[in-house]
C-alpha cells in the first residue's frame, strides 16, 4: 500500500510539472486571427542599409555602396544571397496571428534583452522600420516578433527570421570573381606547365585566340572560359591579407596559374591559383586570391581543367557570326554545274518582315529562303583541311562551285564559298558527302556536309522555273496584244 501510495504521488508530482511547463513556461500560442496583417511593406530597390544586433553583442551591418553591397564592419563584399533574402522575406511581411501585446515576460518569446535579435532597416528616402525577432513557436513553424515601438508580438513565416543568427561568414559574398561576360575583352592566362592562353574579344559575338595560336575561337568555349571563373565560390574564407602578407603559406606568392580578365567598362581582374588545400576533398580544393581583395580563399580546383584542353578544341567551327533571324539577304551563285543551264545563275532573296522576296518583290513560295537562311547560319566545320593554304585550286575554290551571300539589315554578313566535293564521312548507318569550304577573305579551309550545296540548287531551280513562267506569261501577253491590234484594224 505504502508503495502504491508512493508511485501515485510521484505520477501526480510529474504531471504537475508537465503541466507548469506547457501552460507557464511556454508562452501561450496564437490568440488573435490577424492573418496578412501588413508588419512592413516597402519596395525592395529601396532598402539601403539593415543593421542586424545579435544575442551576443555582435553586430553585422549590410550597406548598399556604389560598387554594391558591402559589410560595414569590415568592408567586406556582403552575400548577394543574403541581401536579397532581408529585401525578399520582409519587404511585404505579414503575420500569422497577433499573440500577445506588452508581454510581462518577454523572454518566454525568444524576446528577453539577452535573447532578442534587433534588426534595424533603413530605405533611400531616410524612413526606418525596426523589430526585434525571437524564439520559433511550439510548432517550429513559425517565429515570433515585435516590430518596434508596437508592443504586440506577433507570428510570422520561419524564414522571415531564422536566418539572422547564422555565421558571419553566411553573410559574406562567396562569389569572389564575379563579372558579366558581356563586359570581358579579353583573356589572359599564365597556367601549369609553362602553358599559355591567350584571347581576345573582336566583336559581339566573335573572339580569336592570340597565344598558342591564331586562330577564331568558338562563342561558346569564351564564354565558358569566362563562366568558369565568374562562378567561382568559396568553400572557405582562409585568411585575410594585406600588401604585406607572405603569400608563400598558399603556394601564391609564385601561384600555378594567374588568369587576368581585361574589361572596357572596369579595371581589370587578375586571379592567382595557388597550391592544393591539404585533404581528401572531393573535387580537389584550391587557394586562391583575387589581387587587390585581400582575402584567401579556397574553391574547386577544377576550372583549370577548361584551360588544359588541346588549342584546337577551341577552333570556331561556325562560318556565321550572324543568327538566322537577322538574315535580311541572301545572293546565291552557281557557276561550275553538271547542267550547263544552272551555271552562272545568281538568286538574289531579300525579307520584308517574315516574308522572303524574289528580285521582283513577289513573295517566295515554299520554305527554300528559309532553309538557306537556317543552313548557313548553322553551318559547322566537319574538318579543318589547312590554315594557310599556298594554293586552292587543290579544293577547288580557286574557281568555287557555289557561293552564298548573307547580310543583316545593315550590311553586316559573310560570304560562304563552296569548292570540290571531299572525302565523305563515314557514320554508322550512313554516309555524309561533304565538300571544301571556307569565307571568302579568310584563310583557312574545312570540309563541311554538302547539304547547303543542295539548298542553292533548290533555289537557282525555283528561280528558273519562275523566270520561265514569267518569260511564258510576256509571251501569252504580247500575243494577245497582237491578236487585239489585228482584230482592230479589221473591224468595220
Amino acid at each position: 500500500m505504502k508503495t502504491f501510495k508512493g508511485t501515485l504521488a510521484a505520477a501526480v508530482a510529474l504531471l504537475a510539472v508537465i503541466l507548469f511547463v506547457v501552460f507557464v513556461e511556454k508562452p501561450v500560442e496564437e490568440t488573435t486571427d490577424v492573418e496578412d496583417r501588413p508588419i512592413f511593406t516597402f519596395e525592395k530597390q529601396d532598402l539601403v542599409k539593415a543593421r542586424v544586433t545579435r544575442p551576443d553583442g555582435s553586430v553585422i551591418t549590410l550597406v548598399e555602396q556604389p560598387a554594391g553591397w558591402v559589410i560595414e564592419e569590415t568592408g567586406f563584399r556582403a552575400s548577394k544571397s543574403m541581401v536579397n533574402r532581408v529585401k525578399h522575406q520582409l519587404h511585404d511581411l505579414t503575420a500569422r496571428a497577433a499573440v500577445v501585446e506588452d508581454p510581462e515576460d518577454a523572454a518566454l518569446y525568444g524576446l528577453g534583452a539577452s535573447q532578442r535579435v534587433h534588426v534595424e532597416l533603413t530605405f533611400r528616402d531616410g524612413g526606418q522600420e525596426e523589430f526585434y525577432g525571437g524564439d520559433p513557436n511550439p510548432s517550429a513553424v513559425s517565429y515570433y516578433i515585435q516590430p518596434l515601438p508596437d508592443g504586440v508580438i506577433y507570428t510570422v513565416k520561419k524564414s522571415a527570421v531564422d536566418y539572422y543568427v547564422l555565421d558571419f561568414d553566411d553573410f559574406r559574398e562567396r562569389r569572389f570573381a564575379s563579372f558579366n561576360s558581356k563586359d570581358a575583352d579579353s583573356i589572359d592566362a599564365d597556367l601549369p606547365n609553362d602553358r599559355v592562353l591567350k584571347l581576345q574579344r573582336t566583336g559581339e559575338k566573335s573572339w580569336v585566340m592570340r597565344e598558342p595560336l591564331e586562330m577564331d575561337v568558338a562563342l561558346d568555349d569564351a564564354r565558358s572560359l569566362l563562366g568558369r571563373i565568374a562562378v567561382l565560390k568559396a568553400t572557405d574564407f582562409v585568411a585575410d591579407v594585406t600588401d604585406d602578407t607572405d603569400l608563400s603559406e598558399w603556394g601564391l606568392a609564385e601561384p600555378r596559374a594567374r588568369i587576368t580578365i581585361a574589361f572596357g567598362t572596369r579595371p581589370p581582374m587578375t586571379l592567382l591559383v595557388g597550391d592544393r588545400v591539404p585533404g581528401d576533398a572531393d573535387p580537389p580544393l584550391a587557394y586562391m586570391l583575387v589581387h587587390g581583395d585581400g582575402t584567401v580563399y579556397s574553391s574547386k580546383d577544377a576550372f583549370l581543367d577548361d584551360f588544359d584542353k588541346d588549342p584546337e578544341e577551341y577552333r570556331d567551327r561556325r562560318f556565321a557570326q550572324i543568327d538566322e533571324d537577322d538574315i535580311v539577304t541572301l545572293l546565291a551563285r552557281i557557276d561550275r554545274h553538271e547542267t550547263v543551264e544552272m551555271q552562272g545563275e545568281e538568286v538574289p532573296l531579300t525579307k520584308r518582315g517574315d516574308v522572303w522576296m524574289w528580285w521582283d518583290e513577289t513573295p517566295v513560295p515554299g520554305s527554300t529562303p528559309r532553309r538557306l537562311a537556317s543552313r548557313v547560319a548553322s553551318l559547322e566545320a566537319q574538318e579543318f583541311v589547312d590554315d594557310a593554304p599556298s594554293s586552292l585550286k587543290p579544293y577547288g575554290l580557286d574557281a568555287p562551285v557555289a557561293s552564298v551571300t548573307a547580310a543583316d539589315d545593315v550590311g553586316q554578313g559573310f560570304t560562304l564559298l563552296l569548292g570540290d566535293a571531299g572525302p565523305s564521312l563515314e557514320m554508322d548507318d550512313h554516309e555524309v558527302r561533304r565538300v571544301y569550304a571556307k569565307l571568302d577573305g579568310k584563310d583557312p579551309v574545312y570540309l563541311v556536309d554538302e547539304s547547303v550545296f543542295s539548298v542553292v540548287e533548290d533555289a537557282v531551280r525555283e528561280q528558273r522555273r519562275k523566270k520561265k513562267k514569267e518569260a511564258e506569261k510576256a509571251e501569252r501577253r504580247e500575243l494577245m496584244e497582237q491578236e487585239m491590234g489585228t482584230n482592230e484594224g479589221t473591224s468595220p
